[in-house]
């Protein structure tokens, strides 16, 4: 059964380039077939479940994410590493994985936010059938400020910590995993004068807490199609307030209470068809809320994502050339409510390109893959400027590289 499992997880996993050794991965394969919740990939789910460490392991992989109008850097690395029987170590850094963002919504905001994210990655096996994950969370940010005459002194602090618990669990016809995400944000804005009166900008609440569950079930024995069902959920909640302190009297205001929700689920199908070619594809739902409370003003937007499509396919070309294609579409219908109106709409969108288009180049145990842009379809390929200064004609979007040294 054990070897089974392995055996179809790793030929989806390392899909056509099995013969080579490498683990292609990351969010440039991901983004590729669309971010279907129904294939395996190896940071992908590393990320989002820490227990996939003790699958993957003696790895490195990261992201060259795309650049902006200003050229701005936006990457990540991790590595794993095998340690004796039973552990696996690693981490993942300047990967975001928080909600801090949230908190600019609001009048009363952050003035820095947390930077550089690190994930440890802590996996052991239990027995053959059952493996753990735990993957401590912290990203931080700090700034000072004090004018030349020292009148006035500022100091800004942000951070996000947390942890992630995840589990994977062979059965008889499969696996199922499960994580738990759990962050807490803050931040505080501290200013001070000469006359000694003070301000202070903090917020209360700033607990993320998320539950997802997948499973990977093969009908009968020795099946390679894969029944892949999902659950998950999301909720997130905060208040900012102003403090104003001078001449020993103290004034609090109230920033609006925040909340979000997320429940979601699906189906799918997971399928290789060949050595050479993988499928995979289904549907998903997902229900969504968002309010903000002033006590005398309250807004509230609800969203319904049904039914939302995918589908993924990665083909191999070569030996060393990987083709990718991903398709999102789905019906969403969304209501808007506040003290004096009501709105409603439905509208068909997707949260990726209703089209993403990849590819990736294997080399032995190392692999590079890159999305395609999709324009390329309509607008061909700009090979000596590689697109224009809006970004929407160029060559490679995400990029992703990866390496497998494992013996």
């Amino acid at each position: 059964m054990l070897k089974h499992f392995l055996a179809v997880m790793l030929l989806f996993v390392m899909g056509v380039s099995a013969f080579s050794q490498s683990i292609p991965s990351g969010t440039g394969r991901y983004t590729a077939l669309g971010g279907s919740p129904f294939i395996l990939d190896a940071s992908t789910d590393m990320f989002n479940n820490p227990s996939w460490n003790n699958y993957y392991q003696n790895y490195a992989f990261g992201d060259l994410n795309q650049f902006g109008e200003n050229d701005n850097f936006d990457g990540n690395a991790g590595v794993t590493f095998k340690v004796g029987k039973k552990w696996n170590l690693g981490m993942i850094i300047n990967k975001r994985s928080d909600n801090f963002v949230a908190f600019n919504n609001d009048v009363l905001r952050p003035s820095n936010s947390p930077i550089v994210p690190f994930m440890g990655l802590v996996g052991t096996s239990l027995n053959k059938n059952f493996h753990l994950g735990l993957a401590p969370y912290v990203s931080m940010g700090s700034s000072e400020f004090t004018d030349t005459v020292g009148s006035t002194k500022v100091k800004n602090t942000s951070m996000s910590i947390g942890a992630n618990l995840g589990f994977t669990y062979l059965i008889k016809k499969g696996w199922i995993e499960g994580n738990i995400k759990f962050r807490m944000n803050s931040f505080k804005n501290d200013s001070t004068n000469s006359a000694g009166s003070l301000i202070v900008e903090k917020n209360s609440g700033g607990m993320e807490i998320g539950v997802s569950l997948r499973a990977w079930i093969y009908p009968s024995k020795g099946s390679k199609i894969a029944v892949v069902p999902l659950l998950g959920f999301y909720t997130y909640s905060f208040q900012p307030k102003a403090t104003a302190t001078s001449g020993g009297t103290s004034v609090t205001v109230n920033g609006l209470n925040w909340s979000w929700m997320n429940v979601n689920a699906g189906v799918g199908l997971n399928w290789p068809i060949m050595d050479d070619v993988q499928i995979a594809g289904g549907v998903t739902l997902s229900y969504n809320t968002a309010k903000s409370d002033s006590g005398s003003v309250s807004n509230k937007s609800t969203d319904l994502i049904a039914p939302a499509f995918n589908m993924a396919l990665e083909t191999r070309i070569t030996d060393w050339l990987t083709g990718r294609m991903g398709f999102n579409k789905s019906v969403r219908s969304g209501k808007f409510e506040n003290n004096t109106q009501t709105f409603t709409n439905l509208i068909s969108s997707s949260v990726f390109e209703t089209i993403s288009l990849g590819a990736g180049f294997h080399f032995g145990r190392f692999s590079i893959d890159a999305t395609v842009s999709e324009r390329w379809l309509k607008q061909g390929v700009f090979f000596i400027s590689g697109g224009n200064t809006t970004g929407d004609r160029d060559m490679f979007g995400l990029l992703s590289a990866s390496y497998n040294f494992a013996k």
